[in-house]
């Protein structure tokens, strides 16, 4: 028989060569496998960093929403002083053109342009009175639509 002849040798080193490959087999999917499993918690760690890193951005867009709504009315409030300043101005300019009138052609000129201001600042205030007047209206009627003020006619 062949185990006669050649002894077992052949037979040792053919199940060397075959465990061997095996061996490299196992380690070769056993490679991919890790590779595919560490790209997937790779992939999961990016998303779960995006969902987080979205839900900062969430957060401090509402924070610089707050805040700007809160630099818009620091604004309002700046323009509305500037407004009064500016008008306060004028005042002056006109009081000073009527004190100051180098001649009485130029104190009548002075006395009515000042004139003329204080009709467009009395306006002016008529027509904030009425814009005042129509919001509370409109508020009124918001605060009886939803119930919050009885009708009268109830």
């Amino acid at each position: 028989m062949i185990v006669d002849f050649f002894g077992t040798a052949p037979f040792v080193v053919l199940s060397a060569v075959i465990g061997w490959g095996g061996a490299l087999w196992t380690r070769r999917e056993r490679t991919k496998k890790e590779k595919v499993e560490a790209a997937d918690r790779l992939e999961i760690h990016r998303d779960d960093l995006t969902f987080d890193l979205l839900q900062a951005a969430r957060g401090e867009v509402s924070v610089a929403y707050a805040e700007m709504k809160d630099l818009r009315e620091e604004v309002r409030t700046l323009r509305a002083l500037e407004k009064h300043f500016y008008h306060f101005q004028q005042a002056l300019d006109h009081l000073e053109a009527i004190l100051f009138a180098p001649s009485p052609e130029a104190k009548e000129a002075a006395e009515r342009n000042a004139k003329a201001f204080l009709n467009r600042m009395r306006r002016l205030n008529e027509a904030k009175g009425t814009i005042r007047n129509e919001v509370q209206t409109v508020a009124s009627e918001i605060h009886v639509a939803e119930g919050k003020i009885p009708k009268e006619d109830e």
